[in-house]
C-alpha cells in the first residue's frame, strides 16, 4: 500500500497516505469502518477508525447509543443501567501524534490497525471480539505534515543548515551595538 511496511526506520507517512491506508483497510475489512472528522485548518482529512469484529462493526450504531445512555446514569434505573452494561461494549480510543513531533504513533497505529483487523491468534480475536478500539491515526494533521517535510529535507540535506561548511546558517544574524 505505502511501498514500506509502516514504521520502517528512516520513513515518516504524510496525513493523506496514513489516511489512504486507513481507507483501504475499511475497503478491506468488514473489521474497519472509518469516519471522517472534517478538514483542518490547512484543508487536510481528520478521520477516526473503528476496529472490531465485523457483528460489532454492522451493529456500530447500537453501540454508540448504549454508550450515549450510559453516559449519565442518573436517567436510568440500576436494572436498565446493569442491562444496558451486559449489552455493551468497553471502547478503548488511541490517538497519535497530538503534537507533530511526535512522529512514531502514526506509524504505529496503522500496524496496529492492520493487526487488529486481520490477525487471527487468539489473542487478538479476543480483543476484538471484546472491545471496540478506536483509533486516530494523527491528531495535528497539520503540524504532521510539515514535520514528514522537515524530516525528509534533513534527512536528503545532511549538511546544509546552521553551522554546516557547505551551507552556511539558515539563521538571520544580527548586530548588537554596544555603547563604551
Amino acid at each position: 500500500m505505502l511501498g514500506y511496511v509502516p514504521g520502517t526506520v528512516g520513513r515518516l507517512s504524510y496525513v493523506a497516505d496514513i489516511t489512504r491506508y486507513f481507507r483501504a483497510l475499511d475497503e478491506a475489512s468488514p473489521r474497519v469502518k472509518v469516519f471522517d472528522l472534517g478538514t483542518s485548518d490547512e484543508g487536510r482529512p481528520m478521520i477516526i477508525a473503528a476496529i472490531a469484529d465485523s457483528a460489532t462493526i454492522a451493529r456500530l450504531e447500537s453501540y454508540r447509543a448504549i454508550t450515549a445512555a450510559l453516559a449519565d446514569p442518573r436517567t436510568l434505573s440500576p436494572d436498565s443501567a446493569q442491562r444496558l452494561i451486559a449489552a455493551g461494549k468497553p471502547i478503548y480510543w488511541a490517538s497519535g501524534s497530538i503534537h507533530s513531533p511526535e512522529t512514531g504513533s502514526p506509524e504505529m497505529l496503522m500496524e496496529l490497525a492492520y493487526r487488529l483487523a486481520v490477525e487471527e491468534t487468539p489473542f487478538i480475536r479476543q480483543i476484538r471480539d471484546s472491545v471496540i478500539t478506536l483509533v486516530t491515526p494523527v491528531s495535528e494533521v497539520d503540524g504532521r505534515d510539515r514535520m514528514v517535510d522537515t524530516y525528509r529535507y534533513r534527512k536528503a540535506h545532511k549538511n546544509v543548515g546552521p553551522g554546516s561548511s557547505t551551507g552556511g546558517s539558515t539563521r538571520p544574524t544580527t548586530t548588537t551595538a554596544t555603547a563604551s
